[in-house]
């Protein structure tokens, strides 16, 4: 594993510090939780570039034992942490060595839509859309 610069973290940190606060802020419909999301969805969505994903592909999030949520998109391929927050998802998980965060809105069908970043990835279009099966 290599070392992360302290620069990372400290964005990391204040991300996630900010995420925390607007998922306090926001107003709330009915409060989802961990627990709620749990399942299989089909994900779609754009590449930070914009460009649209080739096609859906599977998301399976289980609940780990310390209560947060594991993501594990295309059979665990790409595998991440999540945690509610209002009516809010903040995720982060890593691709490729590259680290990504994203927030999710939590939708009133149980879907959830909302965009991510990845570290070096230029432009800031990335969006995904997850429907439960």
């Amino acid at each position: 594993m290599s070392q992360v610069k302290t620069g990372v973290d400290m964005k990391t940190v204040f991300v996630l510090a900010l995420l925390a606060l607007i998922g306090w802020t926001s107003p709330s419909f009915s409060q989802a939780t961990n627990a709620s999301l749990i399942g299989n969805y089909v994900v779609t969505g754009t590449e930070a570039d914009g460009k649209p994903y080739d096609g859906p592909g599977p998301l399976a999030i289980t609940m780990d034992k310390n209560g947060a949520l594991e993501l594990k998109w295309d059979g665990g391929k790409y595998v991440g942490i999540g945690q509610v927050i209002g009516n809010q998802l903040a995720i982060a998980s890593a691709a490729e060595g590259r680290v990504i965060i994203g927030i999710m809105d939590i939708k009133p069908d149980g879907s959830l839509e909302g965009k991510w970043w990845r570290r070096t990835d230029p432009g800031t279009k990335g969006t995904e859309v997850w429907k439960k099966k």
